[in-house]
């Protein structure tokens, strides 16, 4: 007599399956007879033995066969193991990514010709010859007001005397020189230009300062004003003192108006300059 076999221990769908279809003849067989009882499941006609196709891919152990579409099939149930598939040819990049990129700081370098260009543009320009010019006229206007001043207050002292005094030209211009102290405007030569340019490209080239656009004119220009004084700092020669320049540089009002360029430009190169310098100074 065939006994019946239970499996407390299978899915209660195979349990179920198993009291139906039972008693079995084998308890196990190599070659399983397979009914399909469900979507994913069958179970062997033969000894009972239960087929279940897994969700997952990882762990499904079905003899699988491949579709037209790229899916895959279990050869017991039919059940097609849900993938993930992918065409190429429709695939379609629609994400925006947010690369952020990587800015490394880069300090400002200039070359010699670059330094040199700007200083003959800044001193030697036709801007600069059309501001030297003006603040001649400015000069020789206000000499001319004051020896007319001296000339006047001579004719009043001796309006009360009886014998006439001619004044002489040249102590009334004396007069009018020392009381006015006009700038003496001159114009610099190559060899100025060649020495400024040397001193201030071997100075930006040393400094950490920031590169930003359009500013190594600025910088240049702002250090040709302070090469008046010159720059020393804890007893290190940064840039040597000219005196000419004095003369060849133009007033810095005219910074504005002729070359475009802002009036605080002299002091904020001088603060950057220097900070820079203490900085570096401290990190030896």
């Amino acid at each position: 007599m065939l006994k019946k076999v239970t499996r407390p221990s299978c899915k209660p769908v195979h349990f179920m399956w198993t009291t139906v279809r039972g008693p079995f003849r084998i308890i196990k067989c190599k070659k399983h007879e397979w009914e399909q009882y469900d979507v994913n499941m069958a179970g062997c006609l033969l000894c009972g033995s239960a087929h279940e196709c897994s969700s997952s891919m990882c762990n499904n152990d079905c003899p699988l066969v491949t579709l037209e579409d790229g899916g895959v099939c279990c050869t017991i149930t039919g059940y097609c193991a849900p993938v993930i598939r992918y065409s190429d040819n429709e695939y379609i990049e629609n994400i925006s990514y947010s690369r952020e990129e990587c800015h490394i700081k880069q300090h400002l370098q200039i070359t010699f010709d670059e330094c040199l260009y700007y200083i003959k543009w800044f001193l030697m320009g036709h801007t600069s010859v059309k501001c030297k010019t003006e603040e001649i006229k400015k000069n020789l206007s206000k000499m001319q007001s004051g020896l007319v001043k001296v000339l006047k207050q001579h004719k009043m002292e001796m309006s009360g005397k009886t014998t006439l005094h001619v004044p002489c030209i040249l102590t009334m211009i004396s007069r009018v020189l020392f009381a006015l102290k006009p700038k003496l405007v001159q114009t610099p030569d190559e060899k100025l230009c060649r020495f400024c340019a040397t001193h201030i490209c071997q100075c930006i080239n040393s400094l950490s300062l920031n590169n930003v656009q359009n500013r190594k004119m600025s910088i240049v220009v702002g250090m040709l004003y302070l090469m008046k004084q010159g720059l020393v700092i804890q007893n290190v020669q940064w840039l040597p003192k000219i005196d000419s320049l004095n003369h060849c540089l133009p007033h810095e009002t005219n910074l504005e108006k002729g070359f475009k360029l802002s009036m605080k430009l002299v002091c904020e190169t001088e603060n950057e300059i220097k900070l820079a310098l203490r900085h570096q100074v401290n990190l030896l």
